[in-house]
């Protein structure tokens, strides 16, 4: 897989995009743990931005796997997974069926499930058929703000879910749509952090109030001037609750 990586010491802290973004979402926090001496690895998930060429299963489960196998690589056994949107939901895969390669988890604007699944995956479908271009993925990287960034960063966004591989994005959307984990969230043993955004539409506080109730010990915060991006809405709130969260110091 494609990666932003910045090397440091211990522990690597492993970053998943949601859909049709990529591991820019998560290069600033890759930068403010790197320093603070840490090793953060922000990734582009199979069939995404840099890893759009790479070949599928396009599944939350196979997303989660394929950490692992990012892990493998690079000789590292357990890691502190942060996943945002549909990358939270590729984080708690990760964290159910790999137990033993996890040491903190950071879930961010998600959720367990997917409060209307028909709905979800006819909007999946929907993406089939039409022109993969500007018109079908603006109101997509729209729905990430509640504050809409600048107009050459909304740019630079729509570029990065543009270059995502249509199939790859119906894919995931219909296997994210199908996921339900409220019920085997309490098999989570690690401490875990919940970051919400007040305005999400789609991963509501609601939802993050059900993952912190289901996680043993998990804490949640709401950002309050936040929409389905708070690590970039809400850069220095964020960052201040994370970072020390993901690199605790001693």
């Amino acid at each position: 897989m494609n990666c932003f990586e910045r090397t440091g010491n211990p522990p690597v802290v492993l970053f998943v995009h949601g859909y049709c973004q990529s591991s820019a979402y998560w290069a600033p926090t890759v930068e403010r743990i790197a320093q603070q001496g840490g090793h953060g690895i922000a990734v582009d998930l199979p069939g995404f931005a840099g890893s759009a060429g790479l070949p599928g299963p396009y599944t939350m489960e196979a997303f989660a796997d394929a950490l692992v196998g990012l892990l493998d690589a690079r000789k590292i056994n357990r890691a502190v997974v942060a996943g945002g949107s549909m990358g939270g939901v590729v984080a708690q895969q990760f964290a159910l069926r790999h137990p033993e390669r996890l040491a903190r988890l950071l879930l961010v604007a998600t959720g367990a499930y997917t409060a209307d699944p028909k709905g979800a995956l006819a909007k999946a479908d929907s993406l089939s058929s039409p022109p993969w271009d500007e018109a079908t993925l603006r109101p997509i990287v729209q729905g990430f703000f509640h504050t809409p960034p600048s107009a050459k960063r909304f740019s630079e966004l729509l570029a990065i879910a543009g270059n995502a591989s249509r199939h790859a994005a119906v894919v995931a959307a219909r296997s994210n749509a199908g996921t339900s984990l409220l019920a085997r969230l309490s098999q989570i043993k690690v401490p875990t952090l919940i970051i919400q955004g007040r305005h999400d539409r789609s991963r509501t506080v609601a939802h993050g109030e059900e993952m912190q109730n289901a996680i043993i010990g998990a804490r949640l915060v709401v950002l309050e001037n936040s929409g389905h991006t708070p690590h970039l809405e809400e850069p220095d709130a964020f960052h201040d609750l994370a970072v020390p969260f993901l690199i605790p110091r001693q």
